[in-house]
């Protein structure tokens, strides 16, 4: 029965994703190949130390706005769980990317047919016959200079490069709502609320900070410390990513599995090939900024 309800799921998603897929497999075949292979913990590393580039941070010797951001604290983190808490936005660029925040145009559900505004997503949801439980902005940083700022941040980019031990590129910098209703998550979303690992290159990390307060309530991030370097081999096999709450907590500890929250501003660093899950707000929305850092960009993956 087990073996029917995984093999049924898996086909869903299959049918949801096979005409994307194969879009995408044929503009970058490089692609397929990390898709399909870069869940093996030892194709991972042999991949990454074989490409290995020469580390080049030409960022015009620029100071850092994370003044008390520890790299070598940071980096050791990473390696050792796969995450690292606490970092924050300084206060006098956090405004400019709030009121950013409240004034850009946002994808439905992360679909190109619904833009909206904050100010008319109700509108834009009765007009389309959709509920949007989520909202994206693709690329801030070339609309908000205090994010690009951020984006540009040379303690950011060292952590990146350290981590990898090779030359990183900024991938992708976005900006998404995550809103509190009744609506089911429809499509690719179902799977953010399941424990899963991403598969965005073969070394990534993301640093997301929330913008809005985010308690247990509202929609916290939670991670499984370690499992970015020690994920079971049905795991790393499997052509399913998500797993449920017993399993991971069975297998991986109930002291790893790390629930997220903090003030707005405030935010954290990842490599999301550990195991991690959002949890849906449910009194209020949450607001989220990220930058993702890997050794390839394979383009926007939708």
């Amino acid at each position: 029965m087990i073996l029917l309800i995984g093999a049924k799921k898996l086909w869903l998603k299959l049918q949801r994703r096979f005409l994307q897929y194969s879009a995408i497999s044929l503009e970058q075949p490089q692609w397929l190949l990390m898709f399909t292979f870069s869940r093996i913990h030892l194709i991972r590393s042999l991949v990454v130390r074989f490409t290995k580039k020469p580390v080049k941070l030409d960022l015009g010797n620029k100071n850092s706005v994370f003044s008390d951001l520890d790299v070598d604290r940071v980096v050791k983190a990473l390696k050792d769980r796969g995450l690292h808490l606490g970092i924050t936005i300084p206060s006098n660029l956090l405004p400019d990317i709030l009121d950013f925040a409240q004034a850009a145009t946002y994808l439905g559900n992360g679909d190109l047919q619904f833009p909206f505004l904050l100010a008319d997503r109700k509108t834009q949801e009765i007009k389309t016959n959709r509920s949007f439980r989520i909202g994206y902005n693709f690329d801030p940083a070339s609309q908000c200079m205090a994010i690009r700022e951020l984006a540009a941040d040379p303690k950011l980019w060292e952590i990146a490069a350290r981590y990898f031990d090779s030359q990183p590129m900024l991938a992708s910098t976005q900006i998404w709502w995550t809103f509190a209703n009744d609506a089911p998550a429809e499509g690719r979303a179902q799977g953010f609320y399941r424990f899963h690992y991403d598969l965005e290159d073969y070394a990534c990390v993301k640093f997301m900070f929330y913008l809005t307060d985010v308690d247990l309530t509202g929609g916290p991030h939670v991670c499984v410390k370690g499992s970015h370097k020690k994920k079971k081999l049905s795991h790393q096999f499997s052509l399913l990513r998500e797993r449920n709450d017993r399993e991971i907590r069975e297998y991986y500890g109930d002291d790893n599995v790390t629930t997220i929250y903090d003030r707005a501003g405030v935010g954290f660093v990842e490599d999301p090939f550990c195991f991690h899950k959002g949890i849906l707000p449910q009194n209020s929305d949450r607001l989220i900024l990220e930058f993702k850092f890997t050794l390839n960009n394979y383009g926007m993956i939708l």
